[in-house]
């Protein structure tokens, strides 16, 4: 044990995590904040797609108007087929609304968080692609933003913390399966 340290932690609350790497192991002090953090980011998140979505059924919502009027980039003549397309629109425009309330409910109450929190990066990377590059700044807008944000949550094992993942990777069936355990989380 480290000088200053106590069984509990370092002083100040902070807790060791090691993390071995190619030519040696680091060891990074987490403060005990970083869980309620973890949980107040993850409620948020998770009311952020909650609302979307729900926003997108109760009032109505269509691509269309996004794809053909609002993308740009070096992708923006397949966003303008997307929105041109009858087809693509009946698929993208249920996609959005109901993913965005099924992903709100996972994150929001911590239950197959890591798979929501896949599926809604990969949503805002494809909403970053659309507008890129970004209106005000040169690579960087919110939807990236977002993107980190889930990747940081889901490498916290955030639906661990006051989750329903928490209790479904104590059955045995998830316990002996570490792929399970990886997709909750």
């Amino acid at each position: 044990m480290e000088r200053g340290a106590t069984a509990q932690g370092h002083d100040g609350g902070e807790s060791p995590f090691r993390l071995a790497l190619p030519g040696g192991e680091v060891t990074v002090l987490f403060h005990r904040v970083v869980v309620p953090l973890a949980l107040l980011l993850r409620l948020l998140m998770g009311w952020i797609f909650l609302w979307a979505g729900f926003d997108k059924a109760i009032n109505g919502f269509s691509a269309e108007g996004f794809l053909l009027h609002a993308t740009s980039g070096p992708l923006h003549s397949w966003f303008l087929d997307l929105g041109g397309s009858a087809t693509a629109l009946s698929v993208i425009e249920p996609l959005v609304t109901y993913g965005q309330i099924l992903m709100g409910f996972a994150i929001f109450f911590g239950a197959a968080t890591r798979s929501a929190l896949f599926f809604g990066g990969v949503m805002m990377f494809l909403f970053y692609l659309a507008q890129f590059p970004p209106e005000y700044d040169l690579f960087v807008d919110y939807y990236l933003v977002y993107v980190v944000v889930y990747l940081v949550l889901g490498a916290l094992g955030a639906g661990r913390i006051l989750g329903v993942d928490r209790y479904v990777e104590r059955l045995a069936w998830v316990r002996d399966r570490w792929w399970l355990r990886y997709l909750l989380g």
